[in-house]
């Protein structure tokens, strides 16, 4: 088996949430730009009463060109930091939050000295869960001193700021940080996730069992926003694999892994890591030779729920479980099976691979979403539909995805906007940024998934070399028991044949009842199947 303490895969899983109660603080922070007072531009000049209507009109395309217009006017030099603040939330009220992004990076780049600093970098957060891009927010971030931020809205600053040490690897700010966040605070379970990684990687794993076990026992009620389902599921996962490592090197081993397959056990089935779970169960439930239970695990990854899920480890688990039962003819039809799909499969990556080599990310962009658009319907196409979904729903993907087509959305807000915004000089500007910033996300994107490609054929290679390794070791012990049978006859039939039928009720745990299965799948029943299958092995 891969060695499945990779925490941090599950990093990419906790994508940027409107997060409970520091959201609404600071939405009621925000509510005092809804609206401009009149008074304080009594006597101003009608352009500027003007732009001050339409902002208060909700106008925010002439607003916007207003604004900018004031900013642009030297003799209203005094007006310019609070015309481009205004500014910057006429193009977030239109939709327009990458441009808002843009003018908000200025002001919060100049330092906290500006009279709209704070106020600027909660229209940055309010931009960063709207793009659920954060790369803006942590360059800002890493440039501000810490002392500078606003006290009101610690935690969730020093959450972000803790994700920023993070990623740059320097674990002991990080840790400083993500301890720092009140247990209050909607941010407080993505920060005690993030704790236990950084212990796992740090191998404090006493400190990591605290912290996961912590996130787990939270109530649900508790952080409203915060993802708390899915950072549980993550939790009960990260145990499991903590304990499924461990068992490796303890005395104990059966113990150890009976604990893993628990926490595994618990991740229910409204919860995003559910298939990883039920993938990690098979193995655990191997390591402890409950045969009945990895096989059953194997009818529900197999049933048609997950038919164009791409994961041809199932096979190896199907075919080691098999052969520690001596039961070569089922090893050997799991092994048919997977040399009847996977080399072909790994042919097509390999063929893909070298015939885009020299093409741009942007180019391979492209090819792969009009590919997996013909996959869907029916077309035949370079790579296997089951790949294009694996590599084109993983959540890193996802993210680049979902901020492209932020783009794209505001991009067309532009084209369909009142033709004075259309034509002017602002729409033209943010146009000729946002295209830069899409071409420029789009390349990214597609050399992100030709590297996931190379992975997936990299991966596919070794289980293809493990498989074979698999069917030699097989033929060596069926030849093996054949010359057994050989030597002292083949007397077992009858007592095989009663052995079996003794077999055919089995045990199921308190509160659950057996039913045969009768070759119809029931969504409530997956994960629940337990496969009858007879020890073949003769002493």
């Amino acid at each position: 088996m891969k060695k499945i303490t990779c925490l941090l895969i599950a990093l990419s899983l906790l994508i940027v949430a409107s997060c409970g109660n520091q959201l609404t603080v600071r939405e009621k922070e925000m509510k005092k730009y809804e609206k401009i007072d009149t008074a304080l531009v009594e006597g101003m000049p009608e352009a500027i009463t003007k732009v001050v209507k339409a902002y208060n009109d909700e106008d925010y395309f002439t607003s916007a060109v207003g604004f900018y217009a004031i900013m642009k006017n030297k003799e209203w030099d005094r007006l310019h930091e609070t015309a481009r603040y205004y500014y910057a939330e006429s193009l977030f009220r239109m939709g327009l939050y990458q441009a808002s992004e843009y003018q908000l990076a200025e002001i919060l780049f100049e330092g906290p000295e500006s009279h709209y600093f704070i106020s600027s970098l909660l229209k940055l957060l309010a931009v960063t869960y709207k793009t659920e891009d954060e790369r803006v927010l942590f360059a800002v971030l890493s440039n501000v001193n810490y002392s500078s931020l606003p006290k009101k809205f610690a935690n969730e600053l020093t959450y972000y700021l803790g994700k920023i040490n993070f990623y740059n690897g320097q674990d002991e700010q990080a840790i400083q940080m993500f301890s720092q966040v009140k247990d209050y605070s909607s941010f407080y379970p993505k920060a005690k996730y993030f704790l236990g990684v950084i212990q796992v990687r740090q191998q404090m794993y006493a400190e990591a069992m605290k912290s996961f076990t912590e996130l787990k026992e939270m109530p649900d009620d508790k952080y409203l926003g915060g993802d708390i389902k899915k950072l549980k599921g993550m939790a009960e996962l990260a145990l499991g694999e903590l304990y499924y490592a461990a068992a490796w090197k303890a005395q104990n081993k059966l113990a150890m892994f009976n604990v893993a397959l628990n926490y595994f056990s618990n991740v229910g089935r409204d919860n995003q890591q559910w298939f990883d779970s039920l993938f990690a169960r098979t193995w655990a439930s191997l390591m402890i030779g409950r045969f009945d239970a990895t096989l059953g695990t194997v009818v529900t990854l197999r049933s048609p729920f997950f038919t164009d899920i791409y994961f041809p480890e199932v096979n190896i688990v199907e075919a080691v479980t098999y052969y520690n039962l001596c039961q070569y003819d089922e090893v050997n039809k799991v092994i048919d099976y997977f040399f009847g799909v996977y080399p072909d499969y790994a042919q097509k990556m390999t063929a893909w691979l070298e015939s885009v080599s020299t093409k741009t990310g942007l180019d391979i962009y492209k090819e792969l979403l009009k590919m997996y658009k013909d996959a869907q319907e029916g077309k035949p196409t370079a790579l296997p539909e089951a790949v294009l979904k694996n590599i084109l729903t993983e959540s890193l993907f996802q993210r680049k995805f979902s901020h492209i087509k932020e783009i794209e959305k505001e991009l067309a807000i532009i084209e369909n906007s009142p033709e004075a915004f259309k034509k002017s000089v602002i729409a033209l500007d943010v146009s000729k940024k946002m295209m830069y910033q899409l071409t420029t996300l789009r390349n990214e994107a597609g050399i992100w998934l030709v590297q996931r490609v190379q992975n997936l054929n990299g991966e596919l290679a070794q289980l293809i070399a493990d498989m074979r390794a698999i069917r030699f070791e097989m033929t060596d012990s069926q030849k093996s028991a054949l010359e057994k049978e050989e030597l002292y006859g083949k007397n077992l039939k009858e007592e095989d044949k009663k052995q079996k039928e003794s077999e055919m009720n089995p045990s199921v745990p308190d509160g659950y009842y057996y039913y045969p299965f009768d070759g119809e799948y029931w969504e409530d029943e997956l994960g629940y199947y337990f496969f009858n299958v007879q020890n073949a092995c003769k002493e």
